[in-house]
């Protein structure tokens, strides 16, 4: 199975952008979806389109998650975080920590939230700043961490699973600007959140270190706490559980499935 994928992917990576788009937009034809992709020559961002709604994307490799379309691939990144969970209505800020591209921003629009995204990959920052901004420079391109600082990043962009912890099979690594939520939302001026998400490789629990004040005025908090740290892929659950719970928070949600838990303040 491995090989098969291994061959597949060399293949998508190994032809011209034309020929890309032809395979691409040949394969939803055949199976009757009507989303289509858009690739110049030169270009590493793709435009997906589906009639209602457009995407940029920057990974050949990631088309195949939006092989039934772009609101389906919303419906299921939604619902993998347990937004589809949260009842009532929403004010306030947006935290998408891991944003990638920036899908999220579709929901925080929905909800009327101010969107935040951070994203030390540059290109899936380029892709964020198109889905979101209008094209203008507002994602985040530093990491969350505890405190503020310099660290090592390990980048593997294939399979967004860049990490602050060293991980198997990264591609690159660089040094990044880090820094806690809470000095972020002090120089912002950030002063209520309504969602929280956090995605981080293993970086969950010093993230949630870092937002010690923030935390005070957040009503939700969704956190990915699988199996991603580090070399020997551990889980944050436990310290991410501890750490919410003592800041006066409750599990109101699960997903065994991706491993993610989505939290609300007792006092919100």
């Amino acid at each position: 199975m491995n090989m098969l994928k291994e061959a597949r992917q060399s293949l998508i990576e190994g032809i011209s952008n034309r020929q890309f788009v032809r395979l691409a937009n040949g394969t939803s034809a055949l199976k009757g979806y009507k989303h289509r992709i858009a690739m110049n020559d030169n270009d590493r961002m793709i435009t997906l389109t589906d009639g209602e709604s457009e995407l940029r994307i920057c990974r050949r490799d990631r088309l195949w998650l939006y092989k039934r379309g772009i609101q389906p691939r919303m419906k299921q990144l939604s619902e993998s975080y347990l937004l589809h969970r949260i009842t009532g209505p929403l004010e306030g800020a947006f935290i998408d920590c891991g944003a990638n591209i920036g899908e999220l921003g579709a929901y925080s629009r929905a909800k009327g939230l101010e969107y935040h995204a951070f994203e030390p990959e540059n290109l899936e920052a380029d892709c964020c700043d198109r889905n979101n901004f209008g094209g203008r420079r507002g994602t985040n391109r530093f990491g969350l961490w505890s405190s503020d600082g310099e660290l090592t990043f390990y980048s593997k962009p294939g399979t967004a699973d860049g990490s602050l912890f060293e991980t198997e099979a990264y591609v690159d690594q660089f040094k990044i600007q880090v820094r806690s939520l809470d000095s972020y939302a002090a120089e912002v001026g950030l002063k209520k959140v309504a969602v929280l998400k956090i995605e981080a490789e293993g970086a969950e629990p010093e993230i949630l270190t870092g937002a010690y004040e923030t935390l005070k005025s957040t009503t939700y908090v969704t956190v990915d706490c699988g199996f991603e740290k580090g070399v020997k892929k551990e889980s944050t659950l436990v310290p991410v559980f501890n750490i919410l719970l003592e800041a006066g928070f409750e599990a109101v949600e699960w997903n065994p499935q991706r491993v993610t838990a989505l939290f609300k303040a007792k006092s919100r």
